[in-house]
């Protein structure tokens, strides 16, 4: 958010002067998205900024004035209905998506890189959520092009996530890909420490899970997106309708490595992997 709010006063927009900037969380309280989407509705904003697929979808759902910005997530659009097209959105919705099938084949790349010893990757992810489908049949691609076996491990809730890692860790030279989904985000604190604790090589999406103690994490910059966020208000705060306003890709990836798990999991990173990182954690 200080981010956006840096980009939005470059754009002439200054919080406390011509700008208000509200929040409404659905993290520590008891709300549901919709009831969360519902308050924010009522606060009569000029724009909203979705973060997630969580929030954008009650938005969706509640309101086809209010302009919406969606920002943070590895969806469609299109598929879910939030937008006509990419290029013209024709609603109230546009934003960024950082959607890329061909990332789930990065990650593997960048994984099997980092800890070369890798011969067996469990694929983690909540079947009950659409938002990792488009990735895994580029993660099984790219592992037959480079001679890895890749295991399906879907979990459903907290219990299952211990059990999985255990009996995943039963078996050498394995580590594990967590594509981005909403369970992953929510229960990374556990999935990391069980992880580690198993001496797993990990990838996650995003640099905060590696700044929680993953081994590493590929994805869009956050940061970078919530810049463009700002480009979308801006322009709507002009007077332009988002159904005019093309939806987005990202303009930057970030590499982070949190070089102090490297080191407790026993590995090595190769000078050649650390030179391209974008961020190395010690």
């Amino acid at each position: 958010m200080d981010v956006f709010a840096a980009a939005m006063k470059n754009a002439g927009w200054v919080k406390g002067q011509n700008l208000d900037i509200q929040i409404v969380s659905i993290l520590g309280s008891r709300k549901s998205p919709p009831e969360a989407a519902a308050d924010l509705l009522a606060l009569s904003p000029d724009v909203i900024i979705a973060v997630t697929l969580v929030s954008a979808e009650p938005l969706h759902r509640q309101t086809s004035e209010v302009p919406v910005v969606f920002v943070v997530g590895s969806y469609d659009p299109v598929e879910k209905g939030f937008v006509a097209s990419i290029n013209e959105p024709g609603s109230n919705m546009t934003g960024i998506t950082d959607l890329e099938p061909s990332l789930g084949g990065k990650w593997l790349q960048l994984l099997k890189e980092i800890a070369p010893a890798i011969a067996r990757v469990g694929v983690v992810y909540n079947p009950d959520e659409t938002i990792s489908a488009p990735l895994l049949p580029a993660i099984k691609d790219a592992a037959r092009r480079i001679a890895i076996d890749i295991l399906d491990v879907p979990i459903r809730n907290e219990v299952e996530i211990g059990r999985m890692i255990t009996t995943f860790a039963d078996n050498p030279n394995g580590g594990l890909i967590f594509p981005s989904d909403i369970f992953t985000a929510a229960h990374r604190a556990q999935i990391i420490a069980e992880a580690n604790g198993h001496r797993l090589p990990t990838l996650f999406p995003y640099r905060f899970f590696a700044v929680d103690g993953a081994l590493a994490s590929y994805s869009a910059s956050q940061t970078s997106e919530f810049s463009q966020a700002a480009y979308f208000v801006d322009r709507i705060l002009r007077g332009e309708k988002p159904a005019n306003l093309p939806v987005q890709t990202p303009n930057k990836y970030e590499m982070v490595i949190n070089i102090t798990t490297a080191k407790a999991l026993g590995i090595e990173v190769p000078p050649a992997v650390l030179s391209i990182a974008d961020e190395v954690i010690e």
